[in-house]
């Protein structure tokens, strides 16, 4: 626990009810409940407008892991997309996120006003005409790259108080954090697709409008045969797809062996040329 993080629990009038909250979106890391957790938490403390996660691989490629925001869905979607593919080198903290490559945690200073620092064009598009007025942010490392993670107030609400700054300040290394064991975790069970405008959503639709169904070739599955191939697809690994269907990772192998010789291929390569020829089949 960050020395800010307990002084604020220790001066908490409801510590215990603070660190339940912690403890609830502990116990869905890695799951889909966590985000709905994690601004539960974040809102118990200090409210959160509009909370977006984004992702930087080592190779520096930006993708957008989720958004949770009282703004409507498909604007909130709109703006990360934005983000991603155009804006994210426009963003003032881009340079640091680059050269943070061996830094845990890192919170960037604060921008009063959401003027400082920022390109006329990048604050016009992410600021002025989409209502968020204060920001903070902060990046964690995992594996394969870094979390950043930022935490608005949209207008309606007034931008944080000194107090509420230093108190976000406070929680955001613990929130960042989980976000970044999030991340790593629910990777790891396949869970996770950035959108980043890569081949993983068209991959996602495909199998899943493909492999789920009664669609040749693969009606002569088994819905459990079914189940790993589509998780194969979507980048699983051999422990993912064992906890994604709670069997054991031998189990998984069996069902892959046996998808695989009905099919008449062996590799994730022929299946994944399998999809696309039933698809454009069909």
């Amino acid at each position: 626990m960050n020395t800010a993080f307990a002084e604020l629990v220790q001066t908490s009038a409801t510590a215990a009810d603070l660190l339940d909250a912690v403890a609830r979106v502990v116990r869905v890391v890695g799951e889909p409940a966590f985000e709905e957790r994690l601004m539960q938490f974040l809102s118990d403390v200090v409210p959160v407008d509009h909370c977006v996660i984004f992702t930087y691989s080592e190779s520096g490629e930006a993708g957008h892991l989720f958004t949770h925001s009282r703004m409507p869905a498909h604007d909130a979607e709109k703006l990360a997309r934005a983000y991603v593919e155009k804006f994210h080198e426009d963003d003032p903290n881009f340079r640091d996120l680059q050269e943070l490559d061996n830094v845990r945690y890192h919170s960037f200073k604060r921008r009063r006003g959401m003027n400082e620092d920022y390109d006329p064009a990048y604050k016009n598009h992410f600021f002025d005409r989409s209502g968020l007025i204060d920001k903070a942010a902060a990046v964690g490392k995992v594996e394969d790259g870094k979390v950043y993670c930022n935490f608005y107030r949209m207008q309606g609400s007034c931008a944080y108080s000194d107090e509420e700054w230093e108190t976000l300040r406070a929680v955001m290394p613990l929130a960042t954090g989980l976000v970044a064991k999030h991340y790593e975790l629910a990777k790891a069970r396949g869970h996770v697709f950035q959108d980043n405008g890569s081949e993983n959503i068209v991959r996602k639709s495909i199998v899943h409008n493909m492999v789920s169904h009664d669609i040749e070739p693969f009606r002569v599955l088994t819905e459990r045969e079914k189940q790993v191939c589509e998780r194969i697809l979507l980048g699983f690994t051999t422990t993912g797809i064992g906890l994604d269907l709670n069997i054991a990772p031998t189990s998984v192998a069996t069902y892959r062996k046996r998808a695989y010789a009905k099919l008449g291929i062996s590799s994730q390569n022929e299946l994944f040329s399998m999809c696309l020829r039933g698809r454009f089949a069909s």
